[in-house]
């Protein structure tokens, strides 16, 4: 039995766990469309089970993406300004090179989202042959990806943080914002 949201330094998070088919006993009679999972209501774990319906298995996965979306570090547009002034900022823009060339935040580096990977891991050298720019360190503070409306860049944000770049943050408004609330 896996976790599968929430955990015991969550307060006030519902912890939502599949049980195992052995312990689906303890939930009654088991049937293929209502599968049984053990709620347990924190601070205070008290624990139940019981049959969760489509409807509430659809909500909680829903909980658990906007959870894990909410989990990468995020910057937004009056922090970026601020260290976009200071020069404390490393733009990555992770749309297409057809969508960068329409426009995109001054100074920001284009790499696709398909190429963020096999970017990210090259030898600084062969990097710079290829973006003309220096990568990214690991331990490069405020190293900020965005696209177009939020979620590539989240996804970018999430990889590079899996690759190790611990200063990684998504720019949640994304191009979008920087362009409706014009920069």
């Amino acid at each position: 039995m896996g976790q599968t949201g929430g955990s015991s330094q969550t307060p006030g998070f519902l912890w939502l766990a599949r049980v195992s088919s052995t312990a689906n006993q303890s939930c009654g009679p088991v049937r293929e469309a209502m599968p049984c999972f053990r709620f347990r209501s924190l601070p205070g774990g008290q624990e139940r089970r019981g049959r969760a319906w489509a409807g509430q298995a659809a909500f909680l996965q829903l909980a658990i993406a906007a959870r894990t979306m909410a989990a990468a570090p995020t910057v937004l547009l009056p922090e970026l300004r601020s260290l976009l002034a200071a020069g404390r900022a490393r733009l990555v823009d992770v749309r297409s090179r057809e969508e960068a060339a329409a426009g995109t935040i001054p100074g920001a580096l284009n790499i696709p989202a398909s190429e963020l990977e096999s970017a990210l891991q090259m030898e600084p050298a062969a990097f710079q042959a290829l973006y003309s720019a220096e990568k990214p360190k690991l331990e490069d503070d405020n190293l900020i990806f965005f696209c177009q409306i939020g979620k590539r860049g989240l996804q970018a944000t999430q990889l590079a943080q899996r690759l190790g770049y611990r200063g990684a943050r998504n720019y949640a408004g994304a191009y979008r914002e920087w362009f409706q609330k014009g920069g």
